[in-house]
């Protein structure tokens, strides 16, 4: 799988796996961002880039609610 991070930022597949790691399920974290576990397994595989739209917005509000988000790895 290739990785698109600069510095210490945080990929969608990266913040995916985060919210796996933190004990949430793809399904929900789809009901929670409003996309679907499928959409959310591509981003994680590689098969797609990013989420769209709002759902981009949820999963990075969400990640940094629950994983701490992109500035405690910078620190």
């Amino acid at each position: 799988m290739e990785s698109h991070s600069i510095g210490a930022m945080t990929t969608w597949a990266d913040r995916i796996a985060g919210l796996e790691e933190a004990g949430w399920s793809l399904t929900k974290i789809g009901d929670t961002i409003e996309l679907s576990p499928q959409s959310l397994s591509d981003i994680k595989q590689g098969r797609s880039k990013e989420p769209r739209g709002m759902a981009a917005v949820r999963l990075h509000e969400l990640h940094a609610r629950v994983c701490g988000g992109d500035e405690k790895k910078a620190a």
